[in-house]
């Protein structure tokens, strides 16, 4: 089975940023985040791991313990319960693909 999801088409998340679902299953759920210069998503934790993927632009992972600035191409691994918040202070719009690990 082959499934396709455009960021036009995707259903968006209920969040502080842009963010549409690009795939969801019982194991994974992948979401695209759009954060514009100047927004934030608040400091949150979840109870699964989330593996973070930048696509374009810049933007600040932060968690009480450090701040990590994630640009297209890299990638930051988080685990469950690990609180974090997202910030853009650039002057272009970040995109994050977030991976839900939800096993």
């Amino acid at each position: 089975m082959i499934k396709k999801a455009t960021p036009a088409t995707a259903p968006k998340v209920t969040a502080s940023v842009e963010g549409r679902i690009m795939y969801s299953e019982p194991r994974t759920e992948v979401i695209l985040l759009n954060i514009q210069p100047g927004e934030e998503i608040p400091l949150h934790k979840n109870p699964f791991d989330v593996l973070f993927a930048g696509i374009e632009g810049k933007a600040k992972l932060l968690t009480p313990a450090t701040t990590e600035t994630i640009e297209a191409g890299e990638t930051i691994f988080v685990t469950a319960e690990e609180e974090r918040a997202w910030s853009n202070t650039e002057s272009t719009p970040a995109k994050v693909l977030v991976i839900k690990i939800l096993l």
